[in-house]
């Protein structure tokens, strides 16, 4: 029976719920079928990799980046091969805060099917295996008809989500299957959704993500991808590269975020955020006349930002934090230099300077995944409280948890890119193959403080977990450390542990 005619004759139907269209030789029957909870236990979506995810994310000021929001909304609207949006631009130009935005507009809409935004050093975050089970399974709850289809796809094959499965095989039988499937009445409508995959380039799999990218290119000349799809990056040469091929042209639509004039959208933010400011100061800034900033200083700050948005919004964190607002404001005014990296030296500039505050600001840069307050202080051996007083005074570039089992983030990946290369940090700079030595010995070190039976449930699963991680990291560098002294140290700490909790690990 052809797909348009599936329920044709048939009268007195009602579709409700979770309903599941069964085509068994001509006879259609509707069934309330509804699949196991343990859908959702066998996906193991990354919850705080979604538009949804709890903290503090970007998304655009009412009022600004109209013209980018709106040339997507006509590509979403357009009904042509270009499936595929590649929404591209430089660190710090608001490509997350463009997809947060446009995930939540659609999501509103009922137009969203999933969203995922990937990020450096966030864990399942930072990889592509974990990627598809969260979409299959937002889809599996925007679309309730595809949740026996993706049940049904995974009891096939149960080596579906392993972690040397095929992400194109996953995409394939998750996600395209599902929605194009004529079981699935949604299909008729699915052309008119969305899937939102942010910062590809903060993915650490990049060969894996060439596969994606060559897989989705190939599936839109085929016609055989059953929605619209926006990604975001930078352009990094892997994704430049696949992006770039003249077979993607006719399907892929691009849009460059260097070709727009945001000096608007930066002046407009700056002027309702240092108003706030200045509203929330009366006290000091009433001295101060108005309109604060004056035109002269707000274009000096609109050359500085040029079209970073990072630049914007971590210069009002920086300002809004000092308690001497318009002091902190002038500093910025008086640096000659453009761009972020002045930026992030005035708000290091500002810190304690202290061994603790240098330890915890390179133990944050290296950590394979976020920690909580208390999970970094166990590892440090630093208490909840030192750790919050230390990194006050960079709350505008570390996010500082108002919970002490909350995660410490940093606001861009693009101070750990700073302060890992010393020709732009200088002072400030975190050689990473000492800091990962370094956490190495911090992770031994917490746990050959615990000789318990259980030592797996009292110690911080951190250090039982990644302490190779960070080893295989250091041996993994081309110049070797030539600290004999905590060569030794290391060593040492390592048989110790394997001597005592070996057997246990």
């Amino acid at each position: 029976m052809a797909s348009n005619t599936i329920l044709e004759n048939s009268t007195g139907t009602t579709i409700s719920g979770n309903a599941q269209v069964v085509n068994a030789g001509g006879n259609v029957t509707i069934s309330q079928g509804s699949l196991s909870a343990g859908l959702s236990q066998l996906l193991r979506p990354v919850s705080n990799a979604t538009h949804t995810r709890s903290g503090p994310v970007s998304k655009c000021d009412p009022g600004t980046r109209l013209e980018v929001i709106d040339a997507i909304k006509k590509w979403l609207d357009r009904r042509d091969k270009q499936s595929v949006c590649w929404l591209n631009g430089p660190a710090g130009y608001g490509k997350s805060a463009l997809s947060q935005t446009i995930a939540e507009r659609y999501a509103d809409k009922g137009r969203l099917l999933g969203s995922f935004f990937f990020l450096r050093g966030a864990g399942d975050r930072s990889h592509i295996g974990r990627l598809i089970p969260t979409l299959a399974h937002q889809i599996s709850v925007s679309v309730p008809a595809t949740k026996r289809l993706i049940g049904r796809a995974l009891e096939e094959d149960c080596t579906m989500l392993d972690s040397s499965a095929s992400i194109v095989h996953q995409f394939q039988r998750l996600i395209a299957n599902p929605l194009s499937s004529p079981l699935n009445l949604f299909s008729f409508f699915a052309k008119s959704k969305i899937l939102v995959i942010d910062g590809l380039d903060e993915c650490d799999d990049k060969v894996q993500m060439t596969e994606f990218i060559e897989m989705l290119i190939d599936m839109s000349q085929r016609d055989q991808l059953p929605f619209r799809i926006l990604l975001t990056s930078r352009v990094e040469e892997h994704i430049r590269k696949k992006f770039g091929d003249a077979r993607a042209q006719s399907v892929l639509y691009c849009i460059d975020l260097d070709a727009f004039d945001v000096r608007p959208d930066i002046q407009l933010y700056f002027e309702q955020e240092f108003g706030h400011i200045y509203d929330q100061n009366l006290p000091i800034m009433r001295r101060i006349p108005q309109p604060w900033p004056s035109s002269v200083a707000l274009s000096v700050l609109l050359d500085k930002a040029g079209s970073s948005f990072m630049f914007a919004a971590t210069l009002v964190r920086l300002v809004r934090e000092d308690p001497m607002p318009y002091k902190a404001l002038q500093e910025v005014l008086a640096s000659g230099s453009n761009g972020l990296d002045p930026l992030y030296k005035q708000v290091l500039s500002s810190a304690s300077q202290t061994p603790t505050f240098y330890r915890l600001l390179a133990s944050i840069m290296v950590l394979k995944t976020n920690q909580s307050i208390n999970s970094l202080g166990l590892l440090l051996d630093i208490q909840a409280g030192d750790i919050v007083l230390e990194l006050l005074k960079v709350q505008s570039i570390v996010k500082i948890p108002g919970d002490d089992n909350e995660l410490i983030m940093l606001y861009h990946t693009s101070l750990r890119d700073f302060l890992s290369i010393k020709s732009r940090s200088g002072y400030y700079f975190i050689d990473p193959p000492s800091r990962h030595l370094h956490m190495a010995l911090d992770c031994l070190k917490c746990l050959a403080k615990d000789s318990s039976e259980d030592f797996f449930d009292s110690s911080p699963e951190y250090a039982i977990v990644e302490w190779p991680h960070h080893i295989i990291l250091v041996l993994q560098e081309q110049e070797p450390i030539r600290d004999e002294a905590i060569m030794n140290t290391l060593v040492y700490s390592i048989e110790n542990f394997l001597t005592f909790q070996g057997k246990k690990w």
